[in-house]
């Protein structure tokens, strides 16, 4: 359906302009001039059918209602998982002069103890990922096996999916957005998608975060755990990445999969 047509159906009026959100991997998002307001319309792409359950975000959305994380919801598809949120006004996407304040919006998902009752499924993921790919880009096989000894603690929801464009900031207010891979999870798995997604590799930046959120630097337990993970994240895209260019071409997916690919193998000989 053309996103004319959505916005007609779901407001009623004709949109009067249309500004592409370039941010967007997953979805083609656009800034909507309506007669009165601008609103913010996600439509997701069809290359990733079958990957999200909007059944489940839907239910998650309404869940963090009441931890004010998200713009205004003024409509949600959760069979299409097209979403229309209200625009917000000189918004920026994440930098490393927001480290702070990223540190404690994804805290504050966590210290909600709110449950979507469903798992992310690490192994189910990746596996998802691998077993569409026939002519891998990179061999990533000599890191699988931490995926498989990976142990998860302290479930609780979890965004997955802490890349720049889903956390905004402005002179007022901060926003975690964009649920689709929300689920239960270990928190830790959130702490190293923020790292590795937003490929903070400089040590100051990272324990800048580290004492943001857990209020010091980890003890040589967490930290374990967290290089455990920054593995685990670096695979698991990284298959996504090369599933994502095997099926439609477009040289961003293997920009992700050379670069997720750089930083495992980075991390491995640091072991």
């Amino acid at each position: 359906m053309k996103k004319e047509t959505i916005v007609q159906n779901i407001f009623h009026e004709e949109p009067q302009n249309f500004v592409y959100i370039e941010s967007g991997l997953t979805n083609d998002n656009y800034i909507v001039t309506l007669n009165q307001r601008k609103v913010v319309l996600r439509i997701p792409r069809k290359e990733n059918e079958g990957l999200f359950d909007y059944a489940l975000e839907s239910e998650i959305l309404n869940k963090i209602k009441d931890l004010d994380l998200e713009p205004k919801l003024l409509y949600y598809n959760k069979i299409t998982g097209v979403k229309c949120s209200e625009y917000i006004q000189n918004a920026k996407t994440f930098e490393p002069m927001y480290m702070k304040r990223a540190a404690t919006l994804i805290k504050r998902l966590h210290e909600s103890q709110i449950s979507s009752g469903k798992t992310f499924d690490i192994k189910e993921k990746f596996n998802q990922f691998k077993n569409k790919i026939i002519n891998p880009i990179f061999d990533t096989t000599f890191a699988h096996g931490y995926i498989d000894s990976l142990e998860l603690e302290n479930i609780t929801l979890c965004h997955n999916d802490l890349v720049e464009g889903n956390l905004i900031f402005t002179d007022s207010k901060d926003y975690l957005i964009d649920y689709e891979y929300a689920a239960d999870n270990d928190p830790l798995f959130d702490v190293m998608s923020f790292i590795t997604e937003n490929d903070i590799v400089d040590i100051d930046l990272r324990q800048e975060f580290y004492l943001e959120y857990f209020g010091s630097l980890p003890d040589a337990t967490t930290q374990k755990r967290l290089d455990h993970f920054e593995i685990v994240h670096h695979v698991l895209w990284c298959e996504w990445a090369m599933m994502m260019y095997e099926l439609y071409q477009k040289p961003i997916y293997h920009e992700i999969a050379a670069l997720k690919y750089q930083r495992l193998v980075a991390c491995m000989k640091k072991k």
